[in-house]
């Protein structure tokens, strides 16, 4: 078995589950239940992640997984400091939480 893909989404696991199976891969997933168990366990463990059964179907595993994720849109995915007042931002914010101002491109 060789993991594919993983993500705190389920419903994105699960999406991405059913289209490899419609393309006649055989998958797993695992941790498929596993979120009940967030709290008492560490997050990390606990991921839903994606598998397939067969190392030959990796690639094409791979390629329809990155065919439903789009293409790059190039923009900024990391940390990232407000231009307007310098306050450091975590990736996830698209403006600044302290003045508001938009992320530059």
């Amino acid at each position: 078995m060789i993991k594919v893909f993983e993500d705190f989404d389920i419903t994105q696991v699960a999406h991405y589950q059913s289209v490899l199976e419609s393309n006649g891969i055989d998958t797993f997933m695992k941790n498929q239940f596993g979120t009940s168990g967030s709290g008492e366990i560490p997050f990390i463990e606990v991921v839903p992640e994606l598998w397939v059964l067969n190392a030959s179907d990796e690639k094409q595993a791979r390629s329809l997984i990155a065919e439903l994720q789009g293409p790059d849109t190039g923009e900024p995915t990391g940390p990232w400091e407000c231009a307007a007042c310098g306050t450091p931002q975590e990736a996830v914010f698209t403006h600044c939480w302290k003045c508001s101002e938009a992320r530059a491109a």
